[in-house]
């Protein structure tokens, strides 16, 4: 009897502590960047600052209602919007998000990544991308690959500082003479406490805007080397 109290006491605890699991902790399961989904730009979010709070990802069917839209901070909403060509094949995804320094002063000092540490770029998202595609990929996909992690260069972003410049910019995928695949992202980056943009209004600060390369599209180019 005394062990079964005991083991009944256990499962009793072990619920409780289930039970008293934060919407943060729920929301910080990582997804993959290895295809396009639903909460692709909420997990660029968490990505480029760490963070576990909850979001809401807005996915934006129509483009101009998309450029008008606004990332916000609490609660943690993200935008998405996705190009497709004529075939209805996704080229591009387009995030808007908070920067770190946004989310720690709206949620406390543990809501975004160390202020110490260099903020990231969506060329970072890219890398993240390009890792995630590979790994997602089947042994005889990996050995009829024509390009491998190691032969995509990330460059630098293409840094826009107005919102209006920046919807009219794309990210960029290549193939150099040299066989590797290139991939530039275009980002618009404010942020929050930064004193250059404090004249500037609140719901432009503290932005980080990210034109990417889609994964279908990585993936393809990987496959197939073109």
């Amino acid at each position: 009897m005394t062990r079964f109290r005991l083991e009944l006491a256990t499962a009793i605890a072990l619920l409780s502590t289930s039970l008293m699991l934060s919407p943060r902790s729920i929301a910080a399961s990582p997804q993959s960047l290895a295809n396009s989904h639903s909460e692709f730009c909420s997990e660029v979010q968490r990505r480029l600052v760490d963070t576990t709070l909850p979001i809401t990802n807005v996915l934006e069917k129509d483009y101009e209602a998309f450029k008008l839209s606004k990332p916000a901070v609490s609660p943690l909403r993200t935008h998405q919007y996705v190009v497709r060509n004529e075939r209805l094949d996704i080229l591009q995804i387009s995030c808007k998000t908070k920067t770190a320094d946004h989310l720690r002063s709206a949620h406390g000092a543990t809501a975004a990544r160390d202020p110490a540490l260099k903020p990231r770029a969506c060329s970072d998202i890219h890398r993240a991308m390009v890792l995630d595609i590979w790994q997602s990929m089947g042994p005889g996909e990996r050995a009829s690959a024509k390009i491998r992690p190691a032969q995509v260069m990330l460059q630098t972003d293409q840094l826009s500082y107005t919102g209006s410049s920046w919807i009219k910019t794309k990210a960029e995928a290549s193939l150099g003479a040299d066989a590797k695949l290139r991939l530039r992202a275009s980002a618009l980056f404010a942020e929050w406490e930064d004193w250059r943009w404090k004249v500037m209004p609140q719901s432009w600060r503290g932005n980080h805007y990210c034109h990417l390369v889609s994964p279908e599209e990585i993936r393809r180019r990987m496959l197939t080397g073109s």
